[in-house]
């Protein structure tokens, strides 16, 4: 990648959408402010999809419920939005890695410390 980018950090973590945006940073050739541009534009678009699917489980629920979209640290925004809706409950999932993962239920993240 030429352009004017001394350095580029592409980070992947086997998610697809995360190889797409290697491949994408390979083949485009942007100065950093268009690079930021079209950063926000993939992350808007992959936000808008993860949002419209959980919004359709919850239309075939006919759950009743609000969306809010935050940008940050995932474990300091998450129990920022807990404390500011007074939530009873947090559910999350847990990414699959498998039954020695699950063996050694230290190594998983928890977010409960903190809210």
């Amino acid at each position: 990648m030429a352009g004017n980018l001394g350095c580029v950090v592409v980070s992947v973590d086997g998610n697809e959408r995360s190889m797409d945006a290697l491949r994408w940073a390979l083949d485009n050739d942007l100065e950093v402010p268009a690079f930021t541009v079209a950063i926000e534009a993939h992350q808007k678009r992959i936000t808008d999809a993860i949002l419209n699917h959980a919004l359709q489980i919850c239309a075939e629920k006919k759950a009743n419920v609000k969306t809010q979209v935050v940008i940050g640290d995932p474990k300091e925004k998450i129990c920022e939005v807990i404390e500011n809706v007074h939530a009873d409950l947090l559910v999350m999932g847990s990414r699959a890695f498998g039954p020695i993962k699950r063996y050694f239920p230290h190594c998983n993240f928890s977010i409960s410390h903190c809210c």
